[in-house]
C-alpha cells in the first residue's frame, strides 16, 4: 500500500515561501489532524488542546517528563498511546501529549516508521508512506 501527500507551501520569514511535509493523520477514529512529518522527532507530538479534543486526560499515576527540541528549550508532556489512522492503515502509537499549546503537530519516528518505509520526495513535492 501507499499513501501520498503533497507538501504544503507555507510563508518562512527567514526563506519566503517553502515546501514542507505534512501527512493527514486521523486519531482515535474521528479527529482528522494535518501534521508536520518530522524524521528528526523521536516520537509524535500534539498540543494541550488536541489531547483534550481526543479525550486524553492526566491521571495521577501519569509521569510528567520534558522534552526538548532543537533550541534546547523543554516542554512538559505525557506519553500516551493513541489510535491512529494514516490512510485506511489504523495502528496505536505513542504520542507526546504537550501540557502547553505553543508547540505544533509533529509526527514523529515512534511507532510511525516502523509501520512504513517513508519516503520525502523533494522534487515531487509529496511524502511517500509505503507498507
Amino acid at each position: 500500500m501507499r499513501i501520498e501527500f503533497p507538501y504544503v507551501k507555507e510563508r518562512s520569514s527567514i526563506f519566503g515561501v517553502i515546501s514542507r511535509p505534512v501527512a493527514k493523520v486521523v486519531l482515535e477514529d474521528e479527529f482528522p489532524q494535518w501534521m508536520y512529518v518530522d524524521s528528526g522527532a523521536d516520537i509524535t507530538l500534539i498540543p494541550l488542546s488536541v489531547g483534550r479534543l481526543i479525550g486524553l486526560q492526566r491521571m495521577k499515576r501519569d509521569k510528567l517528563e520534558r522534552i526538548a527540541g532543537l533550541g534546547g528549550s523543554s516542554i512538559p508532556i505525557v506519553v500516551k498511546p493513541a489510535s491512529t489512522r494514516l490512510g485506511s492503515v489504523q495502528f496505536r502509537a505513542r504520542v507526546a501529549w504537550s501540557q502547553v499549546e505553543e508547540v505544533p503537530l509533529l509526527l514523529g519516528r515512534m511507532d510511525v516508521f516502523r509501520r512504513f518505509d517513508v519516503s520525502f520526495r523533494d522534487k515531487a513535492g509529496v511524502t511517500v508512506f509505503s507498507t
